[in-house]
Parts: structure tokens; sequence; C-alpha cells
């Protein structure tokens, strides 16, 4: 997927689905981030974000202003994936890891 059409379904919220993958389900658990909270940030549309990074192919780099701390950011990375079933595009997320990292300032 590219850069734009990313954005532009970020900012639709036209989400069906958010996944985690095991690998993000242990690094979660490991880094103390809440999965409900990564889940809410991606569904919120921007209003929260700070930033976004192609990570080539279909992966993306997402900052969010960490909502429970004034230092922190908080980094989720996802996979962008469409379906077309039936005449309906299907959108979902799969999401990678996610992190805090230190607030790199407005």
């Amino acid at each position: 997927m590219d850069f734009r059409k990313f954005v532009r379904l970020l900012d639709s919220g036209s989400i069906s689905e958010i996944l985690l993958t095991d690998h993000a389900k242990l690094r979660l658990k490991q880094r103390n981030v809440d999965p409900k909270l990564v889940e809410e940030l991606l569904l919120k549309r921007q209003k929260a974000l700070r930033g976004v990074e192609h990570q080539g192919g279909n992966g993306f780099k997402l900052t969010y202003v960490h909502p429970e701390s004034r230092d922190m950011d908080l980094v989720i990375v996802v996979e962008a994936r469409e379906r077309k079933e039936q005449d309906e595009i299907n959108s979902r997320y799969h999401i990678s890891t996610a992190h805090n990292q230190t607030c790199s300032g407005e």
C-alpha cells in the first residue's frame, strides 16, 4: 500500500478490523502497553497522531501523543491490508509491535 492511500485510510477511519500478531501480544505485555489503548488510538483517526513513516511495503510506523503521559509518545507499527469481498473493500491493521518512547516535542 502506498503512503498516500494509507493516510487516506487513516483519515477515513474505515478500518474494519484490528489484529494483534503473536509477536505484538508478547511485546505489548513485555513493554507494559495496554492493547486496548493501541486499538483506541488507531480508531480515533488522526486526533493524537504526531507522525507517520512508511516502513516499506504495507508497513507503517505511527507515532501518537501518549494519552497517559506528557513525557512519552506511543509508537505503533502496523501492516495495512485491504481485501475485496463481494463489492466491499475491507481494511485491516495487523499490529506488529508498539512501544513507548521519550516525547519528541511539538
